[in-house]
């Protein structure tokens, strides 16, 4: 069932990015009757192809032994996007329009707090910058990672949702248009006359096999751009509320939110080739090496699904009372939770 075919049935976890002006904020307000959860210097650059063949080398991550390390991290108001690099991570903060970095070495946060536009809603290492969307002000905040300040804020789309980078370039969904649109990261300029037309309300976004791919919530469907022609080549039906996307062997993932599965696609055939079961209400996942690992939105866990069975390994992983976006580097697994304002530590387990 698509977003837009009728009220859910039952109580909703909204996705921690939303617009302005969501078309769909009447029926998930109906459905949810509770609160709207808001869904380095870097060397790791983590859409550039060349970063991703280096993940791929790295040793599979276990599943079954991970486990929670430490206590939960305190960092700004309702936490709505992370991504970790090789020195640090990177939280944007939904309620408080505020960016925080964590030490890992430490696992706390630096002092240093940068407050970026307005409702932040997600954030990507790429391209030597930590890229960072505000829906509100429907801008793009470039921070260099080796300084930690601000150099530039690009204008882009209504209710900018998701950024990823290839080389060059950084790709922005803009949830409230159904648009992408591409910036060049020399200029710091967007690029073209005319924003691309994906589906409606794109929500995540990721670069592989030199395409773009973008969830499209509201028509479960994901659209795939090719970067040259900057067209939509293809438009490929996934499950029901299709919110986080993200590539990892060979594949390209997707959680949907509101039928409990996880979608791969195989990029070859352009089809969905297997449905994975996971967890309530799965939210913007993220790849692991050997790994897909899946936050719960709804009952607060992580789950890890095997790349080359297409199986869940091991017991979900309770994390805290929501679950909403993960981020891995090698070694460890980082995970935010809107509702207490907390980024959680995974360790996988890395033995034979």
């Amino acid at each position: 069932m698509s977003v837009g075919s009728g009220a859910r049935t039952r109580a909703s976890t909204p996705p921690p990015a939303p617009g302005r002006a969501r078309r769909w904020t009447s029926l998930v307000a109906a459905a949810a009757a509770g609160a709207l959860i808001a869904a380095a210097a870097v060397l790791l650059t983590r859409d550039d192809e060349p970063d991703r063949r280096a993940r791929a080398e790295l040793p599979p991550l276990p599943g079954p032994g991970a486990r929670v390390i430490g206590r939960p991290i305190r960092v700004g108001a309702e936490p709505s996007g992370i991504d970790a690099g090789a020195t640090n991570v990177w939280v944007a903060s939904g309620a408080d329009g505020t960016v925080s970095v964590i030490d890992p070495t430490v696992d706390s946060p630096l002092e240093v707090r940068l407050r970026v536009g307005g409702r932040p809603s997600a954030v990507r290492i790429g391209s030597g910058s930590v890229w960072v969307t505000s829906s509100h002000d429907d801008t793009v905040t470039r921070i260099d990672p080796g300084r930690i300040r601000i150099t530039r804020t690009i204008p882009v789309g209504d209710s900018p949702s998701a950024v990823t980078t290839s080389p060059g370039a950084a790709w922005v969904a803009n949830q409230d248009d159904d648009t992408v649109v591409r910036i060049d990261t020399r200029s710091g300029h967007t690029v073209g006359r005319e924003p691309i037309e994906v589906g409606q309300a794109p929500a995540s976004i990721a670069h592989f096999d030199d395409s773009v791919w973008v969830s499209n919530v509201e028509d479960d469907t994901v659209s795939r751009i090719d970067v040259r022609s900057r067209r939509v080549v293809e438009t490929i039906p996934v499950g029901d509320q299709p919110y986080g996307l993200a590539v990892g062997d060979g594949a390209v993932w997707v959680a949907n939110l509101e039928d409990d599965t996880v979608s791969r696609i195989d990029p070859g055939s352009n089809q969905v080739v297997r449905t994975i079961a996971v967890g309530d209400r799965p939210g913007y996942l993220d790849a692991g090496t050997g790994f897909i690992w899946v936050p719960n939105s709804g009952d607060g866990t992580v789950t890890a699904i095997d790349t080359r069975t297409n199986r869940v390994v091991g017991k979900p992983l309770k994390v805290g009372p929501t679950a909403d976006r993960v981020a891995v580097v090698p070694g460890a697994v980082w995970v935010t939770s809107s509702t207490d304002g907390t980024v959680t530590r995974i360790e996988p387990d890395e033995s034979p």
